[in-house]
């Protein structure tokens, strides 16, 4: 029937359209009008060409191709880029490349008089299980400008010029990519908002080297930025890669880091007092981990770190011996989790130090093996909370 133009199969119980269908490429008109069984619609509907009338009223079917987007996206941009007094875009890019038809450069955005915008570029994947919270999707989608980056190599310099004007920027599964400050400083100053995961050449957040190089401003770096979640980085051995500076990290509340295998320490002596900000620290998953600070050159003179701190959880953390090699956590601490850190034997806490402590949540067992100065673990039991 390769001449067929109508067909109606209205009101049938077909589950699925026949791979013979797709070869009637006279076909004009195809009714799958109450069709309540057809809940998905394959993309090689885009097959038949001449296909005028598409009638789904009354199925199940919730959501249309992607390809059908994917085809006319250019088109649909470079029509977008003529509306001079546009305030709100939001828009999937299937290429990097369509990005160029915005214009935009290091300094002015395509449109004036956009305030609030949110771009996803690349090749989308549909997962049963995404590896990203709602909290942290939650996060990123309540900022005005945010740039999404998936599935992408290297460092494409239109999502440069895009992510100097995000607040926002979500990084999965860059297949290149060995320091996320490869993106470039100045790029990055207005981000508060960073999440990144499954870049597997990954080896270092920052790399200090590149402030040196790229200026000799000291407000050069990640100054902005509030909120950062890193996880499944399968070669991340550290935060910060050479020379620190003072800037980066000095508005940050809150860090995640999550099922990072190789990742053995967090914080150096010199990298502590730019997090003076941070208020929650979340560690989970990564085995080698054996202490969160690595002291073994700190200054005499520093009695307790992370002075804003309130809420720490480290969960899964097997080799963990120490979190702050001695030294005490600050008194704003309110809440401290734990979950299976077997090698974890005390606690930087202390009665006089932290009187704002009032949870501590682990394992009955790990509870009861802990070592105290100066105190006997029933002082704190009234704060303990088993989760067993």
């Amino acid at each position: 029937m390769p001449a067929l133009q109508v067909l109606n199969l209205s009101r049938t119980s077909i589950k699925s359209l026949p791979e013979s269908l797709f070869k009637l490429f006279n076909l004009r008109r195809l009714f799958l009008n109450h069709c309540d069984l057809i809940t998905t619609l394959s993309s090689k509907v885009g097959e038949l060409k001449q296909l005028e009338v598409l009638d789904l009223e009354g199925t199940e079917i919730m959501y249309l191709p992607k390809e059908r987007w994917n085809a006319s996206a250019e088109a649909v941009v470079s029509e977008i880029c003529k509306l001079e007094s546009l305030h709100t875009l939001k828009v999937y890019f299937p290429k990097v490349k369509l990005l160029s038809h915005l214009h935009w450069n290091e300094e002015n955005m395509a449109f004036p008089s956009l305030s609030y915008f949110k771009f996803t570029v690349g090749h989308l994947v549909e997962r049963i299980i995404s590896r990203v919270s709602c909290d942290t999707e939650l996060e990123l989608e309540r900022h005005d400008r945010y740039l999404k980056y998936v599935n992408g190599e290297g460092v494409p310099g239109d999502i440069k010029k895009v992510l100097r004007h995000s607040t926002a920027f979500f990084l999965d599964r860059n297949s290149t990519i060995s320091r996320l400050s490869d993106f470039g400083y100045r790029n990055m100053q207005q981000l508060k908002c960073l999440v990144a995961g499954q870049c597997n050449e990954l080896q270092a957040i920052i790399g200090g080297d590149q402030i040196e190089s790229s200026s000799s401003d000291a407000t050069v770096g990640l100054v902005s930025l509030e909120y950062m979640h890193i996880y499944y980085m399968k070669n991340l051995r550290s935060i910060w890669e050479g020379p620190v500076n003072d800037s980066s990290f000095n508005s940050l509340k809150c860090l995640t880091l999550r099922t990072c295998p190789e990742l053995t320490t967090v914080f150096t002596p010199r990298l502590l007092t730019n997090f003076s900000n941070l208020e929650e620290l979340t560690i989970r998953d990564c085995p080698k981990i054996t202490t969160l600070v690595s002291c073994d050159s700190c200054d005499h003179n520093i009695t307790s770190i992370l002075p804003a701190l309130k809420r720490i959880s480290l969960h899964f953390l097997p080799k963990l011996t120490s979190i702050s090699s001695g030294l005490l956590m600050a008194p704003m601490l309110e809440l401290m989790s734990f979950q299976y850190c077997l090698n974890l034997k005390s606690l930087p806490v202390s009665k006089a130090s932290n009187k704002n402590l009032r949870k501590i949540k682990g394992e009955e067992s790990w509870w009861q093996e802990l070592k105290w100065e100066g105190t006997h673990h029933d002082s704190w039991a009234d704060i303990f909370v088993p989760i067993d």
